[in-house]
């Protein structure tokens, strides 16, 4: 251990904490032993952690327990399906040229309305691509209510990210506290009362609640389609597929220590929800994925497509994790300029979920769809011939931020150095 001003700096080898398995899963986890933690870094040799607290034997106690909780558990690898990226140059990444590089220009004020305009474009110009895929145009509110959450399992798997919505009673004497407090420069969050409202971590959670009890069928002014299946072109039978599209603002309370410009706690977000039959949806994913994976080449932006997974934090959560690599439900597309680095960063997200999401939240098929049997398709309930069984379905998600970031890093924030594809937007 040393000092390095106010911080205290723990080295711990590598071989120590081996056993953990994935060090970059193990390293995500260390954040949350202590929120006195303000950052997490490697060497060839070693795991740095940075603390600001008194008791460094406490936290080193907690982080075996957790490397011991780890250990033993399969490491997956990363399996990579596209990769775009040139070769570097002598920086150590492509040769852009034009891209945004200092914080005094990311700071300035045409870079703050540069950025603007490229959000107002790219939600423009998803808009369009999914209707193209036939997905109903959606607005839904900024809250949601508990009930929602607890029906996605959110809370259960990231409550440290979830935002709750306190209120001021509708009392005068409430109102009266309140000034008062404020008169005397006083708290007034213990004046506040559970609202059962939660500012959106995502926006796909609403297109389930607007299904909910629910069977299959196609919304308003929408066009639902049904995919070719196979190599052959053979149509499925499965339940016709419905997509809704929606932009709007998430919120997650991550880690302060995590904070940067492609992790905030605010954030645009434009997600394509697709329900239907299990094949239905993993061909849906696919032609968005495909979609998605020409139009980040035609913007000019290098990265790669992996597989991936969700964050889940708890230790007995890792076997979640592990499936969802090895079940291949969700990948990632990064814009990684000239090679992999710790400043790569996710940009869209293409997810199947299952039934999971559709059972939880009592959207199912008509009977007649799923044939004798009954059958949703793969991980499907069987046997519900009376009434259907739960649908399957999937999302994509744009990080709409991210994506504006990776192209003012790529062409600067002056606009007409943008893809005409951009200012076609504008």
């Amino acid at each position: 251990m040393e000092k390095a001003g106010d911080r205290m700096l723990i080295r711990i080898p590598l071989e120590k904490v081996e056993q953990a398995g994935d060090l970059i899963q193990l390293m995500e986890k260390i954040y949350y032993l202590s929120d006195r933690i303000t950052n997490v870094s490697r060497d060839e040799q070693a795991l740095t952690i940075e603390y600001d607290g008194a008791d460094e034997e406490e936290l080193a106690g907690r982080l075996d327990d957790l490397c011991a909780s780890l250990s033993g558990r399969r490491k997956l690898p990363y399996r990579k399906l596209r990769d775009n990226r040139r070769e570097t140059g002598a920086g150590g990444r492509a040769q852009a040229g034009t891209g945004a590089s200092s914080s005094r220009e990311r700071d300035s004020e045409n870079a703050k309305e540069a950025r603007v305009l490229l959000e107002q474009a790219l939600v423009k110009l998803l808009r369009s691509r999914a209707r193209a895929h036939g997905a109903a145009l959606r607005s839904y509110p900024a809250m949601m209510p508990e009930s929602v959450l607890q029906k996605s399992g959110y809370i259960r798997n990231f409550p440290q990210n979830v935002y709750a919505v306190g209120e001021f009673r509708h009392q005068f004497d409430a109102m009266q506290e309140i000034r008062s407090r404020l008169r005397d420069n006083a708290p007034l969050h213990n004046l506040l009362q559970p609202s059962g409202m939660y500012l959106q971590p995502c926006v796909c959670y609403h297109v389930y609640e607007e299904r909910s009890g629910k069977r299959s069928g196609t919304p308003a002014g929408s066009g639902s389609s049904r995919l070719a299946a196979g190599a052959e072109g053979a149509v499925s039978s499965g339940p016709e597929l419905t997509l809704y599209s929606a932009y709007g603002l998430c919120f997650r309370h991550e880690h302060a220590s995590r904070i940067d410009d492609s992790r905030l706690r605010e954030f645009g977000m434009f997600e394509i929800v697709y329900i239907g039959g299990a094949q239905e949806v993993r061909d849906m994913r696919q032609k968005l994925l495909d979609d998605t994976w020409r139009l980040f080449g035609e913007l000019g932006l290098e990265g790669y497509v992996e597989t991936a997974s969700d964050p889940f934090f708890l230790p007995e959560d890792t076997d979640r994790r592990l499936f969802q690599l090895a079940a291949e439900s969700k990948f990632e597309l990064r814009f990684a300029p000239g090679g992999e680095s710790a400043s790569d960063y996710a940009v869209t997200s293409f997810n199947v979920c299952g039934d999971v999401l559709c059972k939880a939240f009592g959207i199912t098929g008509e009977a007649a769809e799923y044939g004798d049997s009954g059958e949703a398709g793969e991980d499907g309930e069987t046997g519900q011939t009376g009434k259907g069984a739960p649908l399957h379905s999937g999302c994509t998600a744009y990080g709409v931020d991210r994506w504006a970031r990776a192209l003012a890093e790529t062409y600067g924030y002056e606009a007409g150095s943008w893809p005409q594809l951009i200012r076609e937007q504008l």
